[in-house]
């Protein structure tokens, strides 16, 4: 009864009673006496503690006083997980048949240190030729699949590429998690803070294009809902990171880069849209992206002309 689990799933929960058993169900079948399953319930308005209890009567469940969002949430099932391998799962999320079995199938062949997986997008409401799909398949990585990947130049690029950092969607061995990285509380775009930096602690990474996790989206995304605030939160999550990343091939510098431009132009885009107060953000913005990206403006921009990527050159030489 001791023994360590070999895989811990996280949950942070607040107000998503109506979608628990869902997940639960979807979960039920694959779970073995090696899985544990943790959630903390960010003190929800509704009966959602009390639903995982009557449903998944041994797991842990572990309640905030106080409402404190989802990054304190996930800090919390960091300190508590016990298992060797570590995967958040948004309860309001399905996770697909057989994807507990593949996952400890690709632990048991190669132990790597972060494992990713695709994943497809769904909602309750109609598909119509003018929303995207209800059910399209995303990919999270670039690159090859079920092979062990110790490139860190394969593993950054894959993922920039993308530009896919949710939680949800990759599975990292608690050993390699630093006791340092952390989501930070009180802010949206925390996965894009903590994903990014966590790649250069992860040497060992498996890829699969199979579909693991089904993802709900309820309402408007969040990108959609760009206030002063989250714009705030959005070009600060990456702040910093150039100086933390080792010496990289040119291409992997320039996926790094354009990911950060494309932040930055869409920032600018948002913050041109709300005018007035939103505004006083564009010099910081320019500032951040100069603190994350590993190619300055003019770097960038020849390596667009040098690729070819002509309208992207222009983009970024009449607002970058």
């Amino acid at each position: 009864m001791n023994a360590t689990p070999w895989l811990s799933l996280l949950f942070p929960v607040y107000g998503v009673e109506a979608w628990l058993p869902a997940c639960i169900a979807s979960l039920h079948p694959q779970l073995d006496a090696g899985v544990e399953l943790v959630f903390v319930d960010d003190a929800s308005p509704d009966g959602s503690a009390a639903c995982v209890q009557r449903l998944l009567p041994k797991a842990r469940v572990i309640r905030q006083d106080c409402n404190r969002g989802v990054s304190a949430a996930r800090n919390r099932l960091l300190e508590e997980a016990r298992g060797d391998y570590l995967w958040f799962i948004d309860p309001d999320d399905l996770v697909e048949p057989g994807a507990l079995a593949e996952l400890r199938t690709l632990i048991q062949a190669h132990a790597p240190d972060l494992i990713s997986a695709d994943f497809r997008v769904f909602d309750d409401g109609p598909s119509t030729a003018s929303i995207k799909p209800r059910h399209r398949h995303i990919a999270s990585f670039e690159g090859p699949q079920g092979v062990l990947m110790q490139d860190i130049d394969q593993r950054l690029r894959g993922f920039f590429v993308h530009g896919q950092f949710h939680p949800w969607s990759k599975i990292v061995r608690r050993d390699c998690w630093p006791t340092t990285l952390r989501f930070p509380e009180g802010r949206v775009f925390e996965d894009m803070a903590v994903y990014p930096r966590l790649l250069l602690h992860t040497p060992r990474h498996v890829h699969t294009a199979q579909v693991w996790i089904a993802y709900r989206q309820r309402g408007g995304s969040l990108l959609s809902q760009l206030d002063e605030r989250r714009l705030d939160d959005w070009t600060w999550a990456l702040d910093g990171l150039a100086a933390e990343l080792p010496d990289l091939q040119d291409s992997t510098r320039f996926e790094i880069a354009h990911f950060c431009a494309r932040t930055l132009l869409r920032a600018r885009r948002r913050r041109l849209q709300l005018g007035g107060a939103a505004l006083d953000g564009l010099a910081l913005d320019a500032e951040r992206f100069n603190r994350s990206s590993p190619l300055g403006r003019a770097e960038l921009l020849r390596a667009y002309l040098k690729r070819g990527r002509w309208l992207r050159a222009l983009q970024w030489w009449q607002n970058g």
